[in-house]
C-alpha cells in the first residue's frame, strides 16, 4: 500500500516514539513505520536488525509487489517441503522495556483489568516463607511512572486468575469451584462456575475466551463452560480412551480458531493443544534449546495475531507457536535482561501490543524480589 498522504490527511506517526509525524522508513520484517531518529537509535538495537529489510516509505508499494512475487515463487518451489509445517518464522522483538520492582518473591500470575490496572500475585498466603518482606498473596496495582502503586491487597491462596467480560476477577484457588471478586468490591465470594460439576477438584488454572466462555484446569481435566456456568466440553481422555493429562495444569489460553492451549510444566512437560473434541498437538520444546534443561512451560498467552507465547522458565525463553501449536520462533529474554519468566499477559494500548512478564526469584540466591516488566512486542 502506497504511503503518500492525500492533502489534508493527518500524517502517520512514528510507531516507535509515537510522536514524530515525519515517517521516513518502514521495516518490512517488523511491519513498523519509523522516523529517522528511531531507525538509528531504537531499531538499530534489535538483535536481528542486520537481517531486516528497511525501505523508504516512498518505495513501499513497489516493494510489496516484489515481495508478493518472490513469496509466491518460494511457495511454488518449496511447497512440498512446507506441507504440514508452520508458516515462516516470525521476527519478534521486545522494545521499550520497563522494569518494575515488586514486594513479591514470585509473580506467579498476571491479569489486566478493563480499567488498565493489573492483578499480580504469587498466590501463597503462608508468610513463613516471606520473612522480612512486606507481602500479600494478591494485589491490584497500577504502574505510575517507574513505581508499582498498590490499590488493594488480599492475603488468599490463589493459583491463577482471569478477567471476565464484565471485569469481575475469577480465581482458581485449588478447590472444586471458582471464586470471584466482583467489580468494585474487595470481597472474595463463590462464583457460578463449576458449581454443578461435583467430581471436579484441584482447580489451578482459569482462562476466559474472547466470547466469554470460561475454561478451567483441574486434576488431570479441562472443562469449558458458557457465560452462565453451563458445562459445555470436558477434556480428560483422548479418542483412544487414554488419559490426556498426568500432572497439574498450570496455565490455559485459547485461539480464535477455537483451539485451547494447556501448559503442563511438571511430570510430562508439554503444551497440549486441544481441538473441538480431542488433542490435535503436543509441543514439548525445541531440541536445540531444551537440551540440558527440561522444557518448563509455566505460562501461555495468545497474541493479537493469534499466535501463542509460551514462557519457558528454565531457559529464559519465549516460544512463539502458531494457532495449531507448531513452533514459529523463539526469543531469549535474558538477552534483554529478563530472567526466569514466570507469568505472561498481553493487552492492547492503542495500536500497540503490550506484553507484561512476571518473574520468579524464589530459587535465586539474591535479595531481589519478583520483577515485573512492561514492553511493546512486535512481530507476533
Amino acid at each position: 500500500m502506497a504511503m503518500s498522504l492525500p492533502q489534508g490527511q493527518i500524517p502517520v506517526q512514528c510507531q516507535l516514539c509515537e510522536g514524530d509525524p515525519k515517517v521516513k522508513w518502514k521495516c518490512l520484517d517488523c511491519d513498523l513505520l519509523m522516523c529517522s531518529k528511531c531507525k538509528d537509535k531504537i531499531h538499530s538495537k534489535f538483535k536481528s536488525e542486520k537481517n531486516h529489510r528497511i525501505i523508504d516509505i516512498k518505495d513501499v508499494g513497489q516493494q510489496s509487489n516484489m515481495i508478493k512475487g518472490v513469496d509466491q515463487q518460494e511457495k511454488e518451489i518449496s511447497g512440498h517441503q512446507q506441507a504440514g509445517k508452520p508458516s515462516s518464522p516470525t521476527n519478534v522483538e521486545l522494545i521499550n522495556i520497563k522494569e518494575y520492582k515488586t514486594k513479591m518473591v514470585n509473580i506467579r500470575f498476571l491479569a489486566v483489568s478493563l480499567d488498565g490496572s493489573l492483578w499480580i500475585g504469587d498466590g501463597d498466603e503462608d508468610e513463613i516463607f516471606h520473612l522480612f518482606k512486606s507481602y500479600t498473596a494478591l494485589q491490584n496495582v497500577k504502574l505510575v511512572g517507574d513505581k508499582v502503586k498498590v490499590i488493594s491487597r488480599l492475603n488468599i491462596e490463589v493459583f491463577d486468575i482471569a478477567v471476565s467480560p464484565t471485569n469481575d476477577i475469577l480465581l482458581a484457588t485449588g478447590g472444586r469451584r471458582l471464586k470471584q471478586i466482583k467489580t468494585g468490591s474487595n470481597k472474595v465470594t463463590d462464583s457460578i462456575y463449576c458449581e454443578d460439576i461435583h467430581d471436579l477438584s484441584g482447580l489451578c488454572s482459569v482462562h476466559v475466551t474472547k466470547d466469554g466462555r470460561v475454561i478451567v484446569g483441574g486434576d488431570n481435566v479441562v472443562v469449558v463452560m458458557d457465560t452462565d456456568g453451563k458445562h459445555l466440553t470436558r477434556y480428560e481422555e483422548d479418542e483412544n480412551n487414554q488419559q490426556i493429562f498426568d500432572a497439574t495444569i498450570w496455565s490455559i489460553t485459547s485461539t480464535l480458531n477455537g483451539n485451547i492451549f494447556v501448559a503442563q510444566p511438571y511430570s510430562n512437560l508439554k503444551v497440549v493443544v486441544l481441538g473441538k473434541r480431542d488433542v490435535i498437538n503436543n509441543y514439548t520444546g525445541h531440541p536445540s534449546i531444551n537440551r540440558q534443561r527440561r522444557f518448563t512451560p509455566l505460562s501461555v498467552i495468545t497474541t493479537p495475531m493469534d499466535h501463542v507465547i509460551v514462557a519457558d522458565y528454565n531457559y529464559h525463553t519465549l516460544h512463539i507457536l502458531d494457532n495449531t501449536g507448531h513452533l514459529l520462533t523463539t526469543y531469549n529474554t535474558k538477552d534483554r535482561g529478563i530472567a526466569y519468566p514466570r507469568s505472561l499477559v498481553i493487552t492492547m494500548e492503542g495500536p500497540f501490543s503490550v506484553l507484561y512478564i512476571g518473574c520468579d526469584m524464589t530459587f535465586i540466591k539474591s535479595s531481589d524480589t519478583g520483577k515485573l516488566y512492561k514492553m511493546n512486542i512486535i512481530g507476533c
